[in-house]
């Protein structure tokens, strides 16, 4: 038995047309996720013009406005969440420049330490010399030998 039997030509024509916009619809959905749906595009798609979307299937309608609030609300949920990244990309850029500041200001102090200390053993190579010096005998005399044993 057919699904189209008892039913009046009209009926029958109604049928075919729903499916054809129903079917659109879906090829539209699938095929274009970012476009948006409109009644002209899916009518277009069906290739029906939209005056029999609004008159005689007002069920598409609603279908197509609950495609585009599905999309709507699937695209809000991204942006948020972009938007979550880009707050978290700010804020760790944020940290890195911190970092890259306080780095900065820490490899200053470690070349002035090493400055310091390179100064330092200087200076102490110099107060070296100069006990080395202060301890070496000193001939009081000129005639007299350096070591009197």
């Amino acid at each position: 038995m057919n699904r189209h039997d008892g039913m009046t030509p009209q009926q029958r024509r109604h049928a075919r047309t729903k499916a054809k916009l129903r079917a659109a619809l879906e090829a539209l959905s699938v095929r274009t996720p970012s476009v948006p749906i409109t009644a002209a595009a899916v009518a277009r798609e069906a290739g029906v013009g939209r005056n029999v979307l609004y008159v005689g299937h007002t069920d598409i309608l609603d279908d197509i406005r609950a495609v585009s609030d599905a999309r709507t609300a699937v695209r809000d949920k991204r942006d948020d969440a972009v938007r979550g990244d880009a707050i978290k990309i700010r804020d760790l850029e944020s940290q890195l420049a911190s970092m890259a500041t306080e780095n900065a200001g820490l490899l200053r102090r470690a070349r002035e330490a090493e400055n310091r200390l390179a100064r330092a053993e200087k200076q102490n190579a110099q107060l070296l010399q100069q006990l080395a010096d202060a301890r070496r005998p000193v001939r009081l005399r000129p005639g007299e030998p350096e070591n009197p044993a």
